[in-house]
């Protein structure tokens, strides 16, 4: 049984345990049937992943404050590291379908160098080798969500000899991602030398392995402390939190927090406690 976390409009779905070193999760959201609230705003992070994207009725647009209009996203899209938090806007109701990847396994099954990717929202034909715009579209026209993820798995369990073996578990973390990430380089005889450890890291994964650290440490962090708050009915003390995580001290993860998602610890936990409908993705990313 597949295991689901749910919002009325939104989903999130863990994979299989012997995909879960591949795959992350994947993300859906359905407003057809649903009176709008606010303005159609979606906030995501800072974030070490790639995914893929299906717009299947309706449409995105990213908002940047340094942007004069706001920019149509493709139907189809590849999403890659993120390297500062982003916002985008539904302009009417929408209907969507996404799958995360690790980065290495998203690099190792379609030969990308990340690093091409990183901060890229880009149209797949653009981007992605023959098979998976084929997988694409097979996606697309699939009846629903079930059937997309089985297609997703089917493709990626046929393609497995590309990928590097990683323990089963359906509690992958970028923590633990990068800990393989950085065994994975040893293994091919790369730990003894940083410069070619670094020049690798950014092809498998598209950022350096410093700012892989503290985005997974940030990411990390910050979902434990949430689900400590929700277990416990109590709010983070968050001087506590940034100490058992390993910072500084809490103006040191404050700074790291607000770089991964643009807000202090305690105003995200605020905002996603609040009504405010953009912030849908941090309550389901437990």
């Amino acid at each position: 049984m597949r295991i689901r976390l749910q919002l009325p409009f939104a989903t999130v779905a863990l994979p299989p345990a012997a995909l879960a070193g591949s795959i992350r999760a994947y993300i859906t959201k359905d407003t057809m049937g649903s009176p709008r609230k606010g303005e159609g705003l979606n906030r995501y992070p800072a974030s070490v992943y790639c995914g893929v994207a299906w717009f299947l009725e309706g449409s995105s647009e990213r908002v940047e404050p340094g942007l004069p209009l706001p920019h149509t996203l493709p139907d189809t899209l590849v999403l890659g590291p993120q390297t500062r938090p982003w916002v985008t806007r539904n302009p009417g109701p929408v209907r969507t379908f996404g799958v995360v990847f690790y980065p290495q396994a998203f690099h190792r099954l379609t030969g990308l160098d990340i690093s091409s990717l990183v901060d890229g929202l880009l149209p797949a034909q653009d981007v992605l080798p023959p098979d998976w715009l084929a997988l694409c579209e097979q996606v697309r026209l699939a009846p629903d969500d079930t059937a997309r993820m089985a297609l997703v798995e089917a493709f990626v369990a046929r393609h497995a000899h590309a990928l590097q073996p990683s323990a089963p578990s359906v509690r992958a973390t970028a923590a633990r991602w990068l800990h393989e990430l950085q065994l994975h380089a040893s293994a091919q005889g790369l730990g003894g030398s940083l410069r070619s450890l670094e020049r690798h890291a950014r092809i498998w994964a598209g950022q350096s392995l410093r700012r892989l650290g503290w985005l997974s440490r940030a990411e990390t962090t910050l979902v434990q402390a949430r689900q400590r708050s929700e277990a416990s009915g109590q709010a983070p003390r968050w001087q506590d939190v940034a100490l058992d995580a390993g910072y500084a001290d809490q103006s040191h993860l404050c700074r790291e927090a607000q770089r991964v998602t643009g807000e202090s610890p305690a105003e995200l936990a605020r905002r996603v406690q609040s009504e405010d409908e953009s912030y849908w993705l941090y309550r389901l990313w437990t």
